[in-house]
């Protein structure tokens, strides 16, 4: 089924962007290293390449040794003269929040903070680097966290997260009020590079003259939920009910996301 999957980075390597992901820890937890593969990414670097004089954490090494590396690849891909896509997937704001950082007294508030000050570095070294003018870094969240405990699983602050795109290549500042979810950050890099990107389905160009409906969707264990601007629809799946206040209009559209892309998945 990966191999039937579009990926941002089948997509670029068509276009002749060499491709390349990074991550501190074992990408063959949850089978991560074969999904990437199938899904055209031609490199990936990980715990067992990687020889640093420091002692790994749970999940591998830590985001400042990765940042500084990471900030050192992105220099010398650019240096190679090549276009080229290079992820990193950041592991020290994760359980069991052990960092080398005294910031905050809560655990996980203090890793946050640790990751945070982690990549913010390594955007000053890129920065002061000949890469930085034609740079696009995107960062992305993957998925949230239970803190603080006081918000409910399912409410769509939950899963609020930002996407920031940074770097030379952005014309300027600007902040994009339209509602999105992860999903839509292929269509809209694509169409800002001038490339196809029609065999992605559920992904939305936030900047085409005539964008489709602007909306996020998100599913967690026991449902879903959207939100636009309109407002928002939550359905929890195990009370078999809408959450009190749901838009109905907002609860189709996630009763037909959901079942779409079951329906996608199970044919590929």
């Amino acid at each position: 089924k990966s191999r039937n999957l579009p990926s941002l980075a089948r997509s670029l390597g068509r276009a002749g962007y060499d491709t390349s992901f990074a991550y501190g820890g074992d990408l063959d937890f949850t089978d991560q290293s074969s999904y990437m593969y199938a899904t055209g990414w031609q490199e990936l670097v990980w715990q067992k390449d990687l020889r640093f004089d420091a002692k790994p954490s749970a999940w591998g090494y830590d985001d400042a040794l990765m940042c500084d590396w990471f900030a050192d690849r992105v220099v010398a891909l650019d240096a190679a003269g090549r276009p080229f896509l290079a992820g990193l997937l950041t592991l020290s704001s994760h359980k069991p929040f052990d960092v080398p950082f005294e910031r905050f007294e809560h655990p996980v508030l203090n890793a946050m903070a640790f990751t945070d000050d982690c990549v913010g570095r390594m955007i000053d070294r890129l920065k002061a680097s000949p890469a930085w003018e034609n740079l696009l870094v995107v960062l992305v969240a993957d998925h949230g966290y239970p803190y603080p405990r006081t918000l409910a699983y399912n409410e769509p602050l939950r899963h609020r997260i930002p996407m920031i795109w940074t770097g030379g290549a952005v014309a300027g500042p600007r902040t994009v009020e339209r509602y999105a979810s992860q999903i839509d950050l292929c269509a809209t890099l694509l169409g800002q590079l001038g490339l196809p990107h029609d065999d992605f389905d559920y992904s939305k160009d936030l900047f085409a003259g005539s964008p489709p409906r602007a909306f996020g969707y998100y599913t967690f264990n026991d449902g879903f939920g959207v939100v636009d601007a309109s407002g928002a629809a939550v359905w929890d799946a195990a009370g078999g009910r809408a959450v009190e206040g749901s838009d109905p209009g907002l609860l189709d559209v996630g009763r037909t996301m959901l079942q779409t892309t079951y329906v996608d998945i199970a044919g590929r």
